[in-house]
């Protein structure tokens, strides 16, 4: 793959037309070069190779080329310094610039050249340009073997002996790779033979499997993706997500949807049928002994992909800024000031160089200095120079004089001393000549002096910047996940407690009925409000006529508001029907003895007796016994606990 290099005012113009092109196919990624060089310190041909086939791009010298293009796009979308961006298509591509961020190299171009890889993956991703597979694309089975680069990457072992990877990218973003894939785990997808990149993406399912899968008024998790103040995006699957208003989680109306989730939430939601036959989500009331169901698996013969308790938490990026402040002469008019940070900029980086070189000829050992050194000792090794670090500054008007203190190999003893000193001739030396033209352009010694001294005070009004920055993020990180648990808390108060009414309003209600009987069919009715949507009710109605019987009062006493709670529910779900689609409440018929082959449990009018659970994974766990008629009407027996099996 190869990339374009912009070089000409035409140019410019030309790359930005494109950058602006609502209808450009592909992302395009622009990297710029180290002021003063062409060479840039990202790797411009590894980002060529990785993503040559879905993004086209670019590279630019930093400088007057950058300041150009910088002019004709939006405010903080420019490329300058040694860093790169990749702009997304489609008519927003700059409308939200967390989506095309500046990746700079800060001592670390392939961490840069990494990121950029990353990000016009998803863009190409997002474009939908991995749903045209080219001819290259084969489809194949392996298995997986790990996790590569923190876990953005999966190695997969193919059938036929090859090796490709599995990028996050391409697969369910921003999903961590680890949730839908695990060691050892078959895949099969389609492999783009010249990048070995290998989608196991698969269509979302329909909602007659999950239908399937999760029966109406079962429990299982769901991943929110979006939330606002009044509605939520919960997701069964990556790729189907489900839209729930504030009634959906709590019944208080002054609730916010914001106040009780986070982005980034699994949560355990009741999976509700309509009769139309689309999916609804319902958290308001999910009790926290009902059995979840699990999620599902997003990649075939993969790990369920969510789980309790593992919230999907954002990426955090590190802030957009300069890493040197000599590299704010890109914005710098003048041609006199130009030419004076230029030399600025060559000098400093050049008295580091001779600070080096002061340093290496001052460590020498006495050894070094000896003509002949003893045969046993061994060159020192010397450092190698830092990534994409430029050793030697050429000037339009002066011939290059190279400086090689980094880059001297190891050699003899006795010449060491000979070539730090000839380094420290050529420092010198550059010093001389950067000084004349600094003079040359009108700058004086006290100039010079000035401009070092804001570099320095730059420098360090920086560092102590990212000190502090790095403390606000371990704070806000600490705040974030305080956050997330007290909406958590809240979020479970309002499902506990709304539903069957704080404990003093029990007792309240309680004292303004003469007859208990007439209580409890309140308390039903209320609890048939909170439990039963508005739009379910005709589907779900309360019967008009029902029986208690004269000991179903009587064997509420002794609970707690909890326990009530939960009574009720079940009350509502057996009056409604609606328990016979509820696996959680495991409705059976009681039997006459303990063997799986005794009668059931009948009445004189050949009522049957039925069993449900109230409580599960609790000491002495409640159940409701009920007469069912055979003219299909209900009459409430009693709550018992879980050994009692008397009718």
């Amino acid at each position: 793959m190869v990339y374009t290099r912009v070089e000409s005012n035409t140019a410019v113009q030309k790359l930005a037309i494109g950058l602006h092109d609502s209808a450009r196919d592909r992302p395009w990624v622009v990297v710029s070069s180290p002021f003063g060089t062409s060479v840039p310190e990202i790797g411009i041909d590894q980002l060529a190779n990785q993503i040559g086939d879905v993004a086209k791009v670019f590279l630019i010298e930093t400088g007057e080329l950058t300041r150009q293009l910088g002019d004709l796009l939006p405010p903080q979308f420019q490329v300058y310094g040694s860093a790169g961006r990749s702009y997304p298509i489609g008519p927003n591509a700059f409308a939200d610039l967390s989506r095309s961020r500046l990746r700079f190299t800060h001592g670390d171009p392939q961490h840069a050249t990494d990121q950029l890889v990353t990000d016009a993956l998803a863009h190409a991703h997002q474009a939908g340009l991995f749903a045209l597979a080219p001819a290259s694309v084969i489809t194949v089975t392996g298995t997986v073997k790990g996790f590569l680069l923190g876990g953005s990457r999966a190695l997969v072992e193919l059938d036929d002996g090859g090796m490709a990877t599995v990028w996050q990218e391409l697969t369910y973003p921003p999903v961590p790779l680890d949730w839908t894939l695990e060691p050892g785990q078959r895949v099969q997808g389609a492999l783009d033979a010249p990048t070995h990149r290998l989608n196991v993406e698969v269509k979302p399912p329909s909602n007659a499997v999950i239908a399937t899968r999760f029966p109406h008024g079962s429990i299982t998790l769901a991943l929110v993706q979006k939330v606002s103040a009044q509605r939520a995006a919960l997701a069964l699957h990556p790729h189907l997500s489900i839209t729930i208003t504030r009634a959906d989680i709590s019944p208080n109306p002054l609730d916010k949807v914001d106040a009780l989730l986070s982005e980034g939430d699994v949560v355990a939601a009741r999976v509700i049928h309509l009769p139309s036959g689309a999916l609804h989500l319902c958290l308001s009331d999910v009790d926290d002994d009902e059995p979840v169901l699990e999620s599902l698996s997003a990649v075939s013969n993969g790990p369920p992909w969510l789980r309790e308790n593992r919230p999907l938490l954002p990426v955090e990026e590190e802030d957009e800024h300069v890493d040197e402040p000599v590299l704010a002469t890109d914005s710098v008019q003048s041609p006199v000031a130009s030419a004076r940070s230029r030399a600025a900029s060559e000098l400093a980086q050049t008295s580091q160089s001779e600070l080096a070189a002061l340093a290496a000829m001052a460590n020498l050992d006495e050894s070094v200095r000896k003509p002949h050194p003893e045969p046993h000792q061994q060159p020192r090794p010397r450092p190698s120079p830092g990534p994409g670090r430029s050793h030697a500054v050429r000037h339009p008007t002066a011939p290059a004089i190279p400086f090689r203190v980094a880059q001297t190999p190891a050699v003899a003893p006795h010449s060491a001393l000979q070539s730090t000193q000839l380094s420290l001739a050529e420092a010198k030396a550059r010093i001389t000549r950067l000084e004349a033209q600094l003079v040359e352009a009108g700058a004086t010694d006290s100039d010079l002096a000035k401009l070092r001294e804001q570099a320095r005070s730059a420098q360090l009004q920086l560092r102590d910047a990212l000190v502090e920055l790095g403390t606000l993020r371990h704070t806000v990180a600490e705040l974030r996940d305080e956050q997330r648990a007290q909406k958590r808390m809240l979020r479970e108060s309002r499902r506990t407690v709304t539903a069957p009414a704080p404990a003093s309003e029990y007792e309240t209600r309680r004292a303004l009925w003469e007859d208990a009987s007439g209580w409890v069919r309140h308390e039903i009715l209320l609890a048939w409000v909170d439990r039963v949507p508005e739009s379910d009710r005709e589907e779900w109605p309360l019967p008009h006529s029902y029986v208690l019987s004269d000991r179903f009062a009587d064997s509420l006493s002794g609970l707690d508001d909890g326990q009530l709670a939960k009574a009720f529910k079940a009350s509502v779900d057996v009056l409604t029907g609606r328990v016979k689609t509820l696996t959680g409440r495991h409705l059976h018929a009681l039997r006459q003895g303990a063997g799986a082959a005794d009668p059931h449990l009948l009445r004189w009018d050949g009522a049957r007796c039925m069993r449900v659970s109230i409580e599960q994974n609790t000491p002495a766990a409640r159940r409701m016994h009920f007469w069912q008629k055979p003219d299909g009407g209900i009459e409430l027996i009693r709550i018992v606990t879980h050994d009692d099996m008397e009718a």
